[in-house]
């Protein structure tokens, strides 16, 4: 190929991913604020980051006790509250507060009165102490998309709703870059490009909270090792860096994905460097800290109980067999089982609107289509060695899911994990679809003809299903 056909190549791949924005923008513009699972917890959070502040502040004295609201299946703390937080802009909390209300009763829609009232609120002068104490686990940075958003709106003065809508917009932008990034460093998995796919990734893509961000951030962060540890890697400072950067964020906003951590050791053994294996032993550092100091110095009492987290850390880890029990009598619960597979295809909102009935069974089927052309034969000691840390990684993160749930959000003694969600498992599923295609860069004409009408097929269908539900809940 020609260095002009390259390049013309190149040009159209962009302009794919240009489309694919549009696109993206216009579909997220059929779901109302708010309606991502704590999206109000993940929006203040930006907001605090937006007004430059890093980590989440005690109440102040004499704050109100907390108001139970039910939300969904959730129950959701409102008003002033003493949990850590920080002042919110009272329109913004007024913005909140009354999209919110859609998640409340989903037979409402809000009147045109309030929408003119809301579409017109402008950010005020006005704070108040906002209780989002669960966002202090996560590293201040995986909100920059959401803070740079807001903090442009209010810097142009800008209504709330229409700095919301630029944060929504931005964070879009942003994974969208980073998986264009991801697609061209390597070629992607299609059992990764297929879960990106689902109706429920592509939910909380469309929505500014974090599962979008650090998904596609997590697709980047594979293909940057795959590229250092294929035979032709780079080995300059900016790749590791790079990489580094990336599983830090990963690990230091989403605890199970902690095992990524290996990647950096992994790449730095491979590549017989030194500085490689001082920059993996610094990221572990600062992000096992980064770890302790927001377990202990958040305030949440949300789940009351007699124990940290911390003791029961230390519980678990000298009963090992009570871990694996508790963990087998919830996967094995038909309940939880059954909702497991439904909220990982898509269980949309705050877990209250369901797809069709019969779009989980065909998803599934085509989940299942797009894993088989994912599959290809290991091509060496290399690509064995890669794929089997990958799927160390994989079970791994699937084992960290379940305790890091057990130790925050489950009452203890524990029968059943609680507070588990099918799209926790995104992650460990994109890592076995790179299993499953290993460092393979070649195939055949036939192999990517079949890989792509699979994928094409599969998109068709989530898209459909996706639109055609959003447009029945809210519209």
């Amino acid at each position: 190929m020609t260095k002009a056909a390259v390049l013309k190549f190149g040009k159209i791949k962009w302009g794919l991913w240009a489309l694919a924005f549009l696109l993206a923008t216009g579909l997220s513009w059929l779901i109302p604020p708010m309606q991502s699972p704590d999206e109000t917890s993940h929006l203040a959070r930006a907001y605090l980051l937006a007004q430059g502040h890093w980590l989440l502040q005690p109440a102040p004295s004499g704050v109100k006790p907390p108001i139970d609201v039910e939300v969904g299946t959730f129950v959701r703390r409102l008003g002033g509250q003493a949990d850590a937080g920080g002042l919110v802009d009272a329109s913004l909390l007024r913005f909140m507060a009354s999209n919110l209300k859609l998640v409340l009763d989903a037979k409402l829609r809000l009147p045109a009165a309030e929408q003119e009232h809301l579409a017109a609120l402008r950010w005020s002068d006005s704070r108040i102490h906002f209780s989002i104490p669960r966002t202090g686990y996560y590293f201040p940075l995986v909100y920059a998309p959401q803070a740079v958003g807001l903090a442009v709106g209010m810097a142009l003065d800008w209504s709330v709703e229409h700095s919301y809508r630029l944060a929504r917009s931005v964070t879009l932008l942003v994974c969208l870059v980073l998986l264009a990034m991801a697609c061209l460093l390597t070629p992607a998995s299609p059992l990764a490009l297929a879960t990106l796919l689902l109706p429920m990734s592509l939910f909380q893509l469309l929505s500014p909270t974090l599962d979008g961000f650090t998904t596609s951030l997590g697709l980047l962060t594979i293909s940057l090792f795959l590229h250092q540890t294929a035979a032709s890697g780079s080995n300059s400072w900016r790749s590791s860096i790079l990489l580094s950067v990336c599983v830090f964020i990963l690990v230091s906003s989403r605890t199970h994905l902690l095992p990524l951590l290996l990647l950096l050791f992994f790449v730095a053994w491979r590549k017989r460097s030194a500085r490689d294996f001082y920059l993996a032993s610094l990221v572990t550092v600062t992000a096992l800290t980064w770890v302790l100091f927001a377990l202990h110095s958040t305030t949440d009492t949300l789940i009351v109980r007699n124990q940290s987290s911390s003791q029961l850390l230390v519980h678990y880890a000298g009963h090992p067999q009570a871990f694996f029990n508790i963990v087998w009598a919830t996967v094995s619960n038909p309940d939880v089982a059954s909702f497991y597979q439904q909220s990982f295809i898509g269980i949309l909102g705050w877990l209250d609107t369901a797809l069709p009935s019969i779009s989980y069974p065909w998803l599934w089927a085509g989940l299942g289509a797009c894993a088989l052309v994912s599959v290809s034969l290991p091509s060496g000691t290399n690509d064995w060695s890669t794929r089997g840390l990958l799927l160390v990684v994989a079970i791994a993160s699937l084992g960290l899911i379940f305790l890091s749930q057990l130790v925050t959000w489950t009452a203890h003694p524990a029968t059943l994990i609680e507070g588990v969600q099918g799209r926790y498992f995104v992650m460990p599923m994109v890592l076995l679809g790179y299993v499953l295609s290993g460092l393979a860069h070649a195939r055949t004409r036939f192999q990517s003809r079949l890989a792509a009408l699979a994928l094409s097929g599969f998109a068709l269908c989530s898209l459909t299903t996706l639109s055609f539900t959003l447009l029945s809940r809210y519209h």
